[in-house]
């Protein structure tokens, strides 16, 4: 039965993945503006999304095929300077796990984005709602289709919330003759439709700089002061950089954070990831990523080595394979092979 179940549900569920992309002009790597998609004539609304599903053999767990992520983007810009985003998520929608059974127990819906924006100028707009939050360049631009891994670096979800409910000030501006893009934000942890697996933020505000670098290169800086909901005395500063460079198909990028805890330093955590990109091919791309990462509570820090394989179907529909091994890793951060078909619409 469960050699049965496997080969029927991987393709069905990658034969709805697929079905649901639509082919754009080509392109080396695709942009991650997500505000676009299908525009609905007359009506200044547009709509689009992702579909993810993975394949994975974890170490010390049985095979799992899971339709990982499903999410809408509905957006909204008419004549004047308001706009609308949304993001809705379905996370792990169907699960399959050896030895064949099917579980959606787990599955989340939540608005991963709902915000207005107010474009005043290139210089200053204005946010209101839920965003995601401004910590280095992975999370700004995390949907499966527009990054090379399957895995997550850990310091990219794991040291903060990933999204924040309140108000922003952003804009573009000029300095040393290059473009600085800011954004200052602050949250009163009220959240909108939030997701149950993620300790939300209490209250937080930030600051986020990205610098345009000679040749090719972006370097980031990012600052957070929040306390979350879990436990709400316990007020948390984070400091954080990240550096992207890209050129000629070829990618490098890292990111490093800090976070400090009001509690002392045992509840401190900080971590790093490297990660390069490589072309093989026209299409094929290879990936390696280390990264460490020291979680409040535990010592020594866990390292992961990641090596992997992108290819890319369509400039908006990937798949991507690679394996993971881990030292020193007891919190139990995902190793072994994982895979996934993420496609964007």
């Amino acid at each position: 039965m469960r050699h049965r179940v496997f080969p029927a549900a991987f393709i069905v569920s990658v034969a709805l993945t697929l079905g649901s992309g639509s082919v754009r002009a080509a392109q080396p790597v695709p942009s991650p503006q997500l505000e676009r998609g299908w525009q609905l004539p007359g009506t200044g609304f547009t709509l689009g999304g992702y579909a993810t599903e993975n394949f994975t053999v974890k170490k010390n767990r049985p095979w799992e095929l899971s339709t990982e992520d499903l999410s809408l983007f509905i957006g909204w810009e008419g004549t004047g300077k308001l706009k609308f985003f949304s993001e809705l998520s379905l996370e792990d929608a169907l699960v399959f796990r050896q030895p064949g059974t099917l579980t959606t127990s787990h599955r989340s819906l939540a608005f991963e984005r709902a915000y207005f924006d107010y474009a005043q100028s290139e210089r200053l707009n204005f946010r209101l709602g839920k965003f995601l939050t401004p910590v280095g360049h992975w999370n700004l631009i995390h949907a499966d289709p527009l990054v090379w891994t399957t895995s997550r670096p850990l310091i990219t979800n794991r040291p903060f919330p990933t999204y924040a409910t309140g108000a922003m000030i952003y804009g573009t501006r000029t300095a040393f003759g290059k473009e600085l893009d800011y954004s200052m934000y602050a949250s009163s942890g009220q959240e909108i439709r939030g997701n149950s697996n993620q300790d939300t933020f209490d209250s937080a505000y930030g600051l986020h700089l990205t610098y345009a670098m000679p040749r090719s290169g972006q370097l980031g800086f990012s600052y957070v002061n929040f306390t979350q909901k879990s436990d709400a005395a316990n007020r948390q500063s984070l400091f954080g950089v990240d550096y992207l460079w890209s050129r000629n198909r070829y990618e490098l990028s890292g990111e490093a954070i800090y976070r400090v805890s009001s509690r002392g330093r045992a509840w401190d955590e900080k971590g790093v990831f490297v990660q390069a990109v490589v072309p093989l091919s026209g299409r094929l791309y290879g990936v390696g990523r280390y990264e460490y990462f020291r979680q409040a509570g535990s010592s020594p820090g866990v390292s992961l080595w990641v090596a992997g394989l992108a290819f890319r179907i369509t400039p908006t529909s990937v798949v991507k394979a690679e394996f993971v091994h881990g030292v020193n890793n007891q919190i139990n951060a995902p190793e072994g092979f994982l895979s996934s078909i993420s496609v964007l619409f």
